[in-house]
């Protein structure tokens, strides 16, 4: 019902100077605007009627009257063609320059990307560089590193095995001056048991002198032959003697020449130390 209220089409009525006309109802307000009570406001339009089903009037060929042109107006018509075609050249070479403006620019936007990517690979190499770089400095420190308490312990090693081998030569050299000791002192006793048994010896010799001159009746063969073997026990007595001096002697220069290579020895390890 509404819509119907919006356009209302009127009967065709004979305007006092005989020419149709068309009334057209224009309901004023929104469309969701509430209708209000008590009455609608509109506005009539007017304008002249259209008859149904109009054609268009044509003309007869007798009723079109043949031109003919003028040279002027051929010039002008061929002189206007050569500005539309000077215009179309135009415009196709606009085209073409801005055709080529943009191959340019996508040229130059190429370029640009091919420049940003380049740049992008060069920052991503420099960064591994670095990173190459970083990673072989701390390999590099943590190599040293290890090589630092590599030769720490073999420095304490080292001061071990020194300790070690100076307390084996002060233990050797302590067992060394017992042995002397216990060597010199045997030797003294050896010596002195070997003197008295020579002095008892000679005591026994002079016993057996004198029994022997008191003794008359001893054959001279007999005094010969004691004699002999008093000379030849002496002799021996002597050779045994001689023989242990040597041995004490040669003793003696080993455990000299044993203390003097120690003391080299000792000398060479405190130069080593001090270098």
């Amino acid at each position: 019902m509404r819509e119907a209220h919006k356009k209302k089409a009127v009967q065709h009525r004979i305007h006092p100077n005989r020419q149709a006309y068309d009334a057209v109802v224009v309901l004023k307000g929104k469309e969701n605007q509430k209708a209000k009570h008590g009455g609608i406001s509109f506005d009539v339009i007017l304008k002249p009627a259209q008859r149904e089903n109009s054609s268009p009037i044509q003309l007869s060929p007798r009723e079109v009257k043949k031109r003919e042109l003028s040279q002027e107006q051929i010039n002008n018509k061929l002189k206007r063609a050569e500005e539309r075609r000077s215009l179309i050249e135009q415009e196709r070479l606009e085209q073409l320059a801005k055709e080529r403006q943009k191959a340019l620019e996508v040229m130059n936007k190429a370029q640009c990307d091919s420049e940003k990517f380049s740049q992008k690979t060069k920052e991503k190499l420099r960064r591994s560089m670095e990173i190459r770089r970083e990673n072989r400095e701390q390999q590099i420190k943590a190599l040293q590193e290890r090589l630092r308490e590599h030769s720490l312990k073999v420095q304490e090693v080292q001061n071990a095995g020194e300790e070690m081998v100076k307390e084996f030569e002060a233990k050797s050299e302590e067992k060394l001056s017992k042995k002397m000791e216990t060597y010199e002192e045997n030797r003294q006793n050896q010596l002195r048991g070997m003197l008295a048994k020579l002095k008892e010896h000679a005591e026994h010799i002079s016993e057996v002198c004198a029994a022997s001159e008191n003794r008359s009746q001893i054959s001279d063969e007999l005094n010969e032959q004691l004699v002999q073997k008093m000379e030849n026990a002496l002799r021996n007595r002597e050779e045994q003697l001689f023989a242990l001096q040597e041995r004490m002697a040669e003793r003696d220069n080993r455990i000299k020449e044993a203390q003097r290579k120690r003391e080299i020895s000792e000398c060479g390890d405190g130069d080593i130390k001090a270098l």
